[in-house]
């Protein structure tokens, strides 16, 4: 304790303001205070014992020895409780120490004099994490001068980008099931101009009901008390990295089912036309494919090889083709991704692919012999159900790069 926090105490239990006298006193009794405080437990009783006894009572009664005894009394139940025992392996390197000074520390007692040994222990992390599994190429390093970077090397993947490209949201709770009504391409009559007096023709419009079947995207890992006790900020970072993987792998579904169910290149005006047909050319084709069924495409979904194609293009002389980037992708919104097989490319309308999902659900519990066995298990989960109408299946078109460009060459 600071003499300045002593006499905070002090002037705090005071019934009056301290006179000059007072301050000047209880200031060299602080300042002892502060002396005590820093000594060990026995030095420090015999001096806050010599202290108590040089200090009188305050008005209520109270007397400024019980707040020094107190302080005391504070400080040993600290030091108490900062202890702890030493493992066996501390008590071993100990012992060892203490047989090497034998023939010191006996002179010294026979003849009084002072005697040291240095030990230092520095307790190390279970090597075990879950039979061993989670952290390996650890070595013995017989050196306390060690840095333990809390930085931890992951292993990189795509980024996460298919909510973007869709229309998607968030709900409180994902239903089982979404009953939806979709038009069926069969109706009879059609609008038409009609004459004066004639009958106007009669047109219906035909639904049918379509359902989607909600889907879990889940796993779990498992670990030891003891994992969490050695390593507690590399079991945070591992919690996190298992919630970036049911995201992932729930993403990674939604675009896997939205690219069997795309459309595929079929035939349009630019067949036959291009003289030497390249990822772009490649691209435009795909979208007069989507407008040719009055769908406005606004994303592509292509992979980082095909994307280099397009910077790298050159002409039939081998010469380098700069294409300003407002035109690379057509006005069209990319997300670039390794999900995108290398020459596959996948164009579509946002707007006509719905989809929910719910939260990322965490939760920690145990089953089996886990309990006995120190063990936990942490599982994760996400709710999604996705909406792909039939008729708004030519909104989306799944292409192959090679095969639509050979339909594209100029004969």
């Amino acid at each position: 304790m600071k003499k300045e926090d002593f006499m905070k105490i002090v002037r705090s239990k005071a019934k009056t303001t301290l006179t000059e006298q007072e301050e000047n006193f209880f200031g060299g009794i602080g300042e002892a205070v502060e002396q005590a405080m820093t000594a060990e437990s026995v030095e420090r009783n015999l001096a806050l014992k010599a202290i108590t006894d040089k200090l009188g009572g305050i008005d209520d009664g109270e007397t400024f020895a019980s707040i020094v005894r107190n302080l005391a009394t504070a400080i040993d139940d600290m030091e108490k409780k900062s202890k702890r025992s030493f493992t066996a392996d501390e008590k071993f390197k100990l012992k060892s120490l203490l047989e090497a000074k034998k023939d010191e520390i006996q002179r010294a007692r026979k003849g009084g004099a002072p005697w040291e040994v240095e030990f230092r222990a520095k307790r190390a992390a279970s090597a075990l994490m879950t039979t061993g599994t989670v952290l390996t190429g650890a070595s013995a390093i017989n050196n306390v001068n060690v840095f333990d970077d809390m930085d931890i090397t992951v292993i990189e993947y795509p980024k996460n980008f298919i909510l973007d490209g869709i229309n998607s949201r968030q709900v409180a709770k994902v239903p089982k099931t979404v009953s939806r009504k979709e038009q069926l391409a069969v109706s009879d009559g059609v609008v038409a101009a009609t004459n004066e007096g004639a009958a106007k023709p009669l047109t219906d419009k035909l639904f049918t009901w379509k359902y989607d079947t909600r889907k879990k995207y889940a796993g779990r890992i498992e670990m030891t008390e003891e994992v969490e006790i050695d390593f507690d900020q590399l079991v945070l970072q591992i919690i996190s990295m298992f919630e970036d993987d049911v995201l992932r792998v729930y993403q990674n579904g939604v675009l896997a089912d939205i690219i069997a169910w795309a459309d595929t290149y079929a035939s349009t005006g630019l067949d036959g036309t291009i003289a030497n047909p390249t990822v772009h050319t490649v691209i435009g084709a795909g979208q007069l494919h989507i407008r040719n069924f009055n769908y406005e495409p606004d994303v592509i979904f292509i992979s980082p090889t095909d994307v280099a194609k397009m910077t790298y293009t050159q002409d039939n002389n081998g010469n380098q083709m700069f294409i300003p980037e407002a035109f690379q992708f057509a006005g069209l919104t990319p997300f670039v991704s390794n999900q995108i097989t290398a020459g596959k490319i996948l164009i579509g309308t946002r707007r006509t692919v719905k989809e929910q999902h719910g939260n990322l659900i965490v939760r920690k519990g145990v089953h089996g012999d886990q309990f006995i066995e120190n063990e936990s298990t942490i599982v994760g989960e996400i709710f999604s159900v996705l909406s792909l109408p039939t008729q708004s299946q030519t909104s989306w078109l799944y292409m192959d790069v090679d095969t639509v460009a050979a339909a594209l060459q100029k004969s």
